[in-house]
């Protein structure tokens, strides 16, 4: 796991970074100059939409670098043309988008016209931005398999942060109109793209040799096979994570309730970050550890992964909660954004669920028994749709909140059930529930911290560094004293030591 920690504390530091400037962006930049419908649009659906259309056009491509780049991995042959495959392949998924998107014109307009006239004036931009998420994905994923997740993290969570807040800043000031704005963001989305492949290029990974053999090969049919299934399974699963905002701007309010789930949803999913960050490097690892049938280091990761997500999740869900109504104190026109806190409580909620059961579909998806993941993706998929249609109309983005931590709880619930049935191992141990109890009797004392009050500025900070360093140190004692996690012991003793 030393690789994993090293590259997911890199990462994350980027990621948060990243994470942080996009949601001053939003908050403070979009809320200033941009109108609450703006802010849907740029926000919401110019970042959602396309991603959902990518993670169908890239036909399993990314996926499918992943667990068979081992069957490749060859630098003195040029890993025998896989990285031109990964090139050219997802051109056939993208001509087929472009195609069929064309094709529902009428139907896209005929949805959104009436609460959001905004998406059908930028209809086309929606090309070269899938285009664009598609060949970042499809990159990303190449340079991980090198365990390579930094650079591409700055790339995408730097980058394009900060040309999005300059760029609303030059509109801001005049310098450019609302017009010329989209059409910069979308610029800066194509930069990204030769922003990966210059790195690749740097890391001597960029390959120009095309070598096709493979196709005649057992192996092809193989990742045909596979792919077809990943296509499905991560379609759905971007699906999901975007569907609210596919979905909000058809009905009533439009981009405006959009926004105001936005930026409430963005504070809740700060707490997946680190399970993204994990995610994403042990990925690699445990492909190479299926191909050697090594289910010792599997069952280890899944433990490992599921008790410190766990411990970071509620911390961070802690850290915001018991926050929020500061947090809200300093977001221009805040009056409107409170109205979606139970938003943040119902995500955040959803994402420790997900944090606490580990890293099941990674498991799931590398196995044999990867098939079975796109079913579980399935029964998520029609459980938020459903939720949503049935929610959103009675509770707006409080219902779309709420459809989520619905589905989300019963796929995990189905996934940890399946792994211990097929494969006899599990997550948990007794200190997930002392993770969990310990985490209760936080917030219960960290509540009766009274609000301090007098000078505005001076009384928020004391307000907020006050629940801050109190939650911190809480669960930094509660971790070393009740040894709530092998690895966190041996962080708190090797500083110690130094």
């Amino acid at each position: 796991m030393g690789i994993v920690i090293r590259q997911s504390a890199k990462a994350s530091i980027v990621t948060y970074l990243g994470t942080a400037i996009g949601t001053f962006n939003v908050i403070f930049l979009y809320n200033q100059f941009l109108s609450q419908a703006q802010v849907g649009l740029i926000a919401g659906a110019l970042v959602s939409i396309p991603l959902i259309f990518a993670s169908f056009t890239q036909l399993g491509i990314p996926h499918i670098a992943v667990r068979f780049f081992p069957h490749f991995d060859d630098p003195t042959k040029g890993h025998n043309g896989f990285f031109g495959f990964l090139m050219i392949a997802p051109l056939f998924g993208l001509s087929l988008f472009v195609i069929g998107y064309l094709a529902l014109h009428q139907i896209f307009n005929r949805i959104y016209s009436e609460n959001s006239p905004l998406l059908p004036t930028y209809f086309y931009y929606m090309i070269p931005l899938t285009a664009s998420y598609l060949y970042m994905t499809v990159l990303e994923a190449y340079a991980r398999v090198h365990l390579r997740i930094v650079v591409p993290a700055i790339i995408r969570e730097l980058f394009l942060r900060i040309s999005n807040g300059l760029l609303i800043l030059s509109f801001g000031l005049g310098y450019i109109d609302f017009h010329q704005l989209i059409q910069c963001i979308t610029l800066s989305y194509l930069v990204a793209v030769f922003g990966f492949l210059i790195y690749i290029k740097q890391l001597k990974r960029f390959y120009t040799r095309l070598d096709f053999s493979f196709l005649r090969q057992p192996i092809f049919k193989e990742m045909l096979g596979y792919g077809g299934w990943v296509l499905l399974a991560g379609a759905s699963f971007t699906l999901i994570q975007h569907i609210e905002k596919l979905m909000l701007p058809a009905y009533a309010g439009g981009l405006s309730t959009t926004a105001i789930f936005d930026i409430n949803s963005r504070m809740g999913l700060m707490i997946a970050i680190p399970r993204n960050v994990i995610a994403a490097i042990s990925t690699p690892l445990l492909a190479q550890a299926w191909k050697r049938n090594d289910i010792s280091q599997i069952e280890e990761i899944y433990k490992k992964s599921s008790l410190n997500l766990l411990i970071v999740g509620c911390f961070l869900f802690l850290l915001i909660w018991c926050n929020l109504d500061f947090i809200y104190q300093i977001i221009p026109r805040h009056e409107v954004y409170e109205t979606g806190k139970w938003v943040v409580l119902m995500v955040g909620i959803s994402k420790i669920i997900d944090m606490g059961t580990g890293l099941n579909s990674e498991i799931l998806i590398n196995s044999k028994f990867y098939r079975y993941d796109l079913l579980f993706y399935i029964v998520l998929a029609v459980s938020v749709v459903v939720g949503n249609l049935i929610f959103i109309p009675m509770y707006s983005y409080n219902g779309a909140a709420l459809a989520a931590l619905i589905a989300l709880a019963l796929y995990n619930t189905i996934k940890f059930i399946f792994i211990w049935k097929k494969m006899g191992f599990q997550p948990f141990e007794k200190r997930t529930i002392l993770i969990i109890a310990v985490s209760l009797v936080i917030f219960i004392l960290v509540s009766q911290i009274p609000t301090l009050i007098g000078t505005k500025w001076i009384a928020w900070t004391m307000n907020i560094g006050i629940r801050t360093i109190a939650i911190s140190g809480l669960f930094l004692l509660a971790g070393w004293q009740l040894n709530l996690s092998p690895d966190l012991e041996e962080l708190i003793h090797n500083y110690r030591r130094k």
